[in-house]
């Protein structure tokens, strides 16, 4: 077996482990009661934003991309599973929130219509500059919340952003082993990121508003976590970053 074809195997192996989670048992007599009814339609954006997936796992599995094989396509169809897990954690915390699921927003289109643009190449960026905005979103989330199953399962969800941002950069950096496909990339993935996170943030202003959280904290945390994707995909020697300790759901590939 290839290094590629273990390294991807890995993945696969890791995603596999994880998805014998149960959805977890909120609590359904806690009174949430004195949080902003803004945090329920946030959350219920998000939710819809984690509900798609099906056609990257087609992408994935027909791709001739180099760098990738058929354990790319099954991590990447486990990663799709672990986002409707989220889905479906979203969705609770949504109705214990007082909140109604929705099925159609502006922002989910706009995503949707990025990824659909070019190919896999493209929307695996997309989804890249996805988890970003949701990792730092839902930290920031869960930081401003009271102690409770809902906050928990934020920062739950936060752990395994931060490996999915792991994930997607190893394939980037896949796609990109000489200088001006890296340069290709940054290009890309700062117009991309960019304009994910004004475009979150025009949209999630009333809950962060209402939240106290500010804007200020939540594009510079934006800011550090695209910086730090960025030299993911594009510095050598990845496997000796010291950054590498902060993602400890990241898998090992000894």
């Amino acid at each position: 077996m290839t290094t590629e074809q273990t390294h991807w195997k890995t993945w696969a192996t890791f995603f596999l482990k994880r998805s014998t989670r149960a959805l977890p048992a909120l609590e359904q007599d806690r009174d949430y009661s004195e949080l902003p009814e803004s945090l329920a339609r946030s959350l219920a954006i998000f939710q819809l934003g984690e509900s798609g997936g099906g056609t990257i796992i087609k992408q994935a599995l027909h791709n001739r991309l180099p760098g990738t094989n058929e354990y790319y396509a099954a991590a990447m169809a486990l990663f799709v599973e672990e986002e409707h897990r989220h889905a479906n954690i979203l969705a609770m915390c949504v109705r214990l929130l007082g909140g109604t699921l929705i099925r159609s927003n502006w922002t989910a289109k706009l995503f949707v219509f990025a990824r659909r643009l070019i190919g896999l190449r493209l929307k695996v960026v997309v989804l890249l500059a996805a988890e970003v905005v949701g990792l730092c979103y839902y930290h920031l989330l869960a930081v401003h919340l009271p102690s409770s199953r809902l906050r928990d399962q934020l920062l739950e969800i936060v752990e395994d952003e931060r490996s999915h941002l792991y994930f997607h950069c190893d394939f980037l950096r896949s796609q990109t082993p000489s200088r001006w496909r890296k340069r290709v990339f940054v290009l890309t993935w700062r117009v991309v990121m960019f304009s994910a996170a004004i475009v979150v943030a025009v949209d999630h202003r009333r809950a962060i508003r209402d939240l106290n959280i500010g804007i200020r904290p939540v594009l510079a945390r934006w800011k550090s976590y695209s910086d730090l994707a960025e030299l993911l995909v594009v510095r050598d020697n990845a496997e000796q970053r010291p950054w590498k300790r902060e993602f400890s759901n990241r898998p090992s590939l000894s």
